[in-house]
């Protein structure tokens, strides 16, 4: 019996699962002597980026974890393929965007985050009874 999962859960997995198709089938035509994978490879950012916005999609748009790799996606673009000290001059942006990220998560996770009802049952860690 298959569960189907909702795409949320699935783009992690599907993109990892993509990526590694792809990886392999640039080296086997590598290997088949038909294309040079090298032209190919050097995009490999692009694989930091895809991780990213699946992580996005998967916890949403405030997701810290799909921020930091979509950054370092991003970082690996512009080192790649960017002028000479773009990265070194413009790193602090990545600062400020995951800081903004961090703050929006705390003003909107927060209020949005489930409460206890009084149904449920409160348990608070054993402290020690201090006596006078």
């Amino acid at each position: 019996m298959s569960r189907s999962l909702p795409l949320t859960d699935l783009a992690p997995r599907l993109v990892l699962g993509l990526v590694v198709i792809a990886l392999g089938a640039i080296l086997l035509l590598e290997n088949l002597g038909l294309y040079e994978a090298w032209r190919l490879l050097e995009w490999w950012p692009a694989a930091l980026v895809a991780f990213g916005l699946s992580r996005l999609i998967q916890g949403g748009p405030l997701s810290l974890r799909g921020h930091v790799w979509l950054a370092l996606g991003v970082a690996a673009f512009a080192t790649q393929f960017g002028p000479w000290g773009l990265l070194e001059r413009w790193w602090p942006l990545a600062l400020v965007w995951l800081g903004l990220v961090v703050t929006l998560r705390a003003l909107f996770l927060r209020a949005t985050a489930p409460t206890s009802s009084s149904s449920e049952c409160e348990t608070t860690p054993d402290l020690p009874q201090v006596t006078p």
